[in-house]
């Protein structure tokens, strides 16, 4: 019989440190648009991202949410979508896996977007938000002229 004692959180640290890096490198900008949102609410919708040629689509998932509860707006590169979505009660609760309360959620937009032309529709509690892609200018050469 050993008298060794094996302590496990020896590498407690260790663990942490992956944890972090690791949180870095989904929270950085490497996927366009960026994935980083604000949480200021009771929950996060969640959201999916789609790039076409010509528009950039974001699809909000919004269960249970009237379209009266829900506000949109646009401003300094940034959709805004927040709101309120409430439990309908019909008897006792057992069990709730659904979220309710006040939420917001803010989804980067990336540079090549025109903000005046955001649409948005709502089916099926899903949110739709289209922004059409504005025309990226090519580089072009400056002439450089020498000045006495």
């Amino acid at each position: 019989m050993s008298n060794y004692r094996q302590d496990p959180f020896i590498n407690f640290e260790g663990i942490q440190k992956i944890q972090e890096e690791l949180g870095r490198l989904f929270e950085g900008d490497w996927v366009k648009p960026s994935a980083r949102y604000t949480h200021q609410g009771d929950w996060v919708p969640a959201t999916d991202t789609l790039e076409t040629e010509n528009e950039w689509h974001f699809l909000v998932e919004l269960a249970g949410v009237s379209l009266s509860d829900i506000d949109v707006s646009v401003h300094r590169g940034e959709i805004v979508v927040k709101g309120v979505k409430q439990h309908t009660q019909v008897g006792d609760v057992i069990n709730r896996e659904t979220s309710s309360g006040k939420f917001e959620r803010v989804i980067q937009l990336p540079e090549d977007v025109n903000e005046s032309t955001l649409n948005a529709s709502m089916k099926n509690g899903v949110l739709s938000l289209s922004v059409s892609k504005s025309a990226v200018s090519a580089a072009r050469p400056i002439p450089v002229k020498e000045v006495d």
